[in-house]
């Protein structure tokens, strides 16, 4: 098992206009704006960041969040399964479907700082 890349750092925002309206005027490439999972969600790219904003959380049911803040960095990995062993999961392991990253499987542990962590194996690449 190895954590493999960085897919993005995971934003929840109450106002996903006023916030993508704030990337874009601070020179970010916003894009892939729509609707998923209950929620919205849109990329943001700014330099070498690249943030996805989320105005729900996939595992909001499973954690009490704020209505806005920081998630989690999501986390790409070449064996999921055996990434979990031993940690504490809140969500998943569950495929999920997009049309900008394709088919994934991915979870969400508990981190020591009160952090979150998504854990993911990429199945298929986007079309």
């Amino acid at each position: 098992m190895t954590v493999t890349g960085l897919a993005n750092l995971a934003v929840k925002v109450a106002d996903l206009d006023a916030a993508l309206a704030f990337y874009a005027k601070a020179g970010a490439l916003v894009s892939d704006r729509m609707e998923w999972e209950g929620a919205e969600r849109a990329e943001v790219h700014l330099g070498a960041l690249h943030l996805t904003l989320f105005t729900r959380a996939i595992y909001e049911d499973a954690l009490d969040l704020a209505a806005e803040g920081f998630l989690h960095p999501a986390l790409f990995t070449d064996d999921l399964d055996a990434q979990l062993e031993g940690h504490d999961v809140i969500w998943g392991p569950e495929i999920v479907r997009g049309p900008t990253f394709g088919v994934r499987r991915i979870a969400f542990v508990r981190a020591p700082g009160a952090m979150v962590l998504e854990f993911m194996e990429q199945i298929e690449p986007p079309d």
